[in-house]
């Protein structure tokens, strides 16, 4: 009975083995063929088995320099980047290729790593090593808190978002409002319906007609791959109170909080920008037994071209306020004097729903060296 047993689990096995290799398919590529031609054939066959998308991050494009003939894809693309000296870099949703930290060029222009020493080679492997040669992402935010009435009357729709610009749709309510809207557009006369409004002429009507304002203003220079962080706010503490009896204090970040994380992918020749985006608003009100903290956050992941806008809507909150009315001066008289201000006046508590709105722009920037040699070139020019 045993050998029945050891007979079936070979045949198992096998047969494990033979679907495994009839799951890679095979593939033959070209010696000649480009590198971003490469991944285009193979990123099939990594969405297929991985679900993941193959992207070429990295600064070469040229032939693949060695000939691929019926190889299974997987040990295909290994062979492909052992021969260019390349890097596989997994992440969420996609496969990168991406070059070493130090590199240099040889003479038919292929990337080549840079020999080194134990100590400098521990620093190449470092993800976090500084290279001046990373270029960089300029992220250009606005955040605005806006009167959520006035919003829905001028009828914004952000999900049409598109090139820097939004569609508004208008009725009978909001007619009068977008008046000024076009004109600052120079759209002239705004009639009922559909207009497409850039997102910063927006914001400044809001501003203008005191139905909003600008609460930050943030610009950032951040280099590929790195996170930037920005906060317009206060850290306020938290007092707590330990086994031993002893008072602690920790302390939490409020206000406006933004971390991004800007990466250069290059897809058909073209650099786009992957944007890891989180927002945050909060604000904290301290009291004798705990300190309540007000939170409305928001998070994307995103792929933008160089210089494009876009913008995050949604996030809301209450403003209530109390507007003491009545008989002037009387109204506004001490308790105490005879209790006259309860009988000439009256509290009232108002309630403004507000959204709060941040368009994002992301523009790359050449690295530190390219920009310092453009700036010498142009103090040559100059002297000369």
């Amino acid at each position: 009975m045993n050998k029945y047993y050891l007979i079936l689990l070979i045949l198992t096995l096998s047969l494990g083995l033979l679907a495994e290799e009839v799951k890679l398919e095979k593939v033959s590529l070209s010696a000649e063929m480009r590198l971003n031609e490469a991944v285009q054939a193979l990123e099939p066959l990594f969405v297929r088995d991985t679900g993941k998308k193959l992207i070429n991050m990295s600064s070469y494009n040229g032939p693949i320099g060695v000939a691929v003939s019926n190889l299974p894809y997987d040990r295909a693309f290994k062979l492909i980047l052992l021969q260019n000296s390349l890097i596989r870099t997994d992440a969420v949703g996609y496969i990168a290729i991406t070059d070493p930290k130090d590199f240099t060029e040889d003479a038919s222009g292929r990337l080549i790593p840079i020999v080194t020493d134990s100590s400098e080679e521990k620093d190449k492997l470092d993800p976090d090593a500084i290279d001046g040669r990373t270029k960089q992402i300029r992220i250009k935010a606005v955040a605005m808190l806006a009167d959520r009435s006035y919003l829905k009357a001028l009828g914004i729709d952000w999900s049409t978002v598109l090139n820097g610009k939004v569609t508004i749709n208008a009725g009978f309510q909001g007619a009068s409002q977008v008046s000024s809207l076009m004109n600052l557009s120079g759209s002239g006369t705004a009639d009922l319906g559909k207009h497409s409004v850039d997102i910063n002429t927006l914001i400044k009507t809001i501003e203008s007609d005191q139905k909003g304002s600008i609460i930050a203003q943030p610009n950032i220079l951040v280099s590929s791959g790195k996170t930037g962080h920005i906060q317009v706010g206060q850290d306020i503490s938290i007092k707590s109170v330990d086994e031993a009896g002893n008072t602690t204090d920790s302390f939490t970040s409020t206000g406006v909080i933004m971390d991004v994380t800007p990466t250069i992918v290059v897809v058909e020749g073209i650099e786009l920008i992957h944007l890891e985006l989180s927002i945050e608003r909060s604000s904290g009100v301290p009291s004798d037994v705990s300190t309540v903290i007000t939170k409305s956050s928001s998070s994307t992941d995103l792929i933008l071209y160089n210089g494009e806008e876009t913008a995050i809507a949604g996030l809301f909150d209450v403003d209530e306020t109390v507007v003491r009315s009545g008989i002037p001066v009387l109204k506004d008289l001490p308790w105490w004097v005879f209790g006259i201000r309860y009988l000439t006046g009256y509290d009232s508590k108002e309630k403004k729903e507000r959204e709060l709105i941040i368009t994002i722009q992301a523009e790359i920037v050449d690295n530190a060296l390219e920009r310092l040699r453009k700036a010498r070139a142009l103090e040559k020019a100059s002297q000369q």
